[in-house]
C-alpha cells in the first residue's frame, strides 16, 4: 500500500478520517468491519474456519493464528479483497468519492467470479488441446483439484469445475449472477471420441489429386478406344 506519509498533506485514514493511516490501523479500521465481515462469509463458504483468523496475521499475512499459511484459494480472496479497499482508498484521495463499503463488496464478489470464470476457461482449454492431437492423455494433475478444492470440485477427466453452492450463494447476495459458472460439457463417458488428424495433410492432398488425374487419364483412354 502507498499510505498517508510524510509527504501527504494528512496523514489521516483516508477511509475513518480519525487516526493516522498505517497498515496496522487497517487491519482494526472501524470502516472496513463490514467488509472484513463479507469477506469472512466468502471464506467460511469456502469451508475456512473464521475461528482460525488472527485480526493482524490473517488479513496482512495471510497467515492464521498458528503462524501457518492460508490455501492458496483463500489467500487469493484475502488479496481481491485488499485489492478493491485500496482502489477505493485512491479514488477518496484523487478522485474526492465518498467510501462506500457496498461498492467495495459488489467489487470483491465480481472479481472473484470473473477470477472463476478465468480459470474454468484455462482448465477447458487445456483439456480441449490435449484432447484434439496425438498426446492421448490429457487427464490433469491430482494436485490442481487439491488446490481449487476449496472453491469446488475440479473434474480431471475434462477440467470442468462444479462451484460450490454456499461460495455462489454469497456471491449473489451482492446481486451478482453466477449463471455462467453452470458447467457445460457432459460426462466423460458420453463425451465423443475426436478423430485423429492426418499426420501429413499436404501429402494426402496430392495423393487425391494424383488419383484425379489418373482416374482422368483412363477415362479419355477409354473415349479414343471407343472412336476407333
Amino acid at each position: 500500500f502507498f499510505l498517508n506519509g510524510k509527504e501527504s498533506v494528512s496523514k489521516n485514514c483516508r477511509l475513518c478520517n480519525h487516526h493516522n493511516e498505517s497498515q496496522l490501523h487497517l487491519m482494526h479500521c472501524p470502516n472496513l468491519r463490514i467488509i472484513k465481515q463479507f469477506v469472512t462469509q466468502l471464506l467460511q463458504a469456502a469451508g475456512f474456519d473464521p475461528s482460525l483468523i488472527h485480526p493482524e496475521l490473517t488479513w496482512l499475512l495471510g497467515m492464521t493464528k498458528a503462524g501457518q499459511l492460508l490455501e492458496p484459494a483463500y489467500h487469493a480472496i484475502i488479496r481481491i479483497h485488499w485489492r478493491h479497499v485500496y482502489a477505493a482508498m485512491v479514488r477518496v484521495k484523487y478522485d474526492g468519492e465518498a467510501f462506500s463499503s457496498a461498492r467495495v463488496k459488489s467489487d470483491i464478489a465480481r472479481t472473484l467470479l470473473t477470477r472463476i470464470l478465468a480459470y474454468q476457461y484455462e482448465r477447458r482449454m487445456w483439456f480441449f488441446k490435449r484432447r484434439h492431437s496425438h498426446a492421448g492423455k490429457y487427464r490433469l494433475p491430482d494436485s490442481a483439484a487439491r488446490q481449487v478444492q476449496p472453491i469446488g470440485d475440479l473434474r480431471l477427466s475434462d477440467g470442468t469445475l462444479t462451484v460450490k453452492a454456499t461460495v455462489i450463494a454469497v456471491i449473489e447476495q451482492q446481486g451478482i449472477s453466477c449463471s455462467q459458472l453452470l458447467p457445460s460439457l457432459p460426462p466423460p463417458s458420453t463425451t465423443p471420441q475426436s478423430r485423429p488428424l492426418p499426420l501429413n495433410p499436404g501429402r494426402r492432398n496430392n495423393d487425391v489429386n494424383q488419383n484425379q488425374t489418373h482416374q482422368g487419364n483412363n477415362t479419355g483412354t477409354v473415349g479414343a478406344r471407343r472412336i476407333k
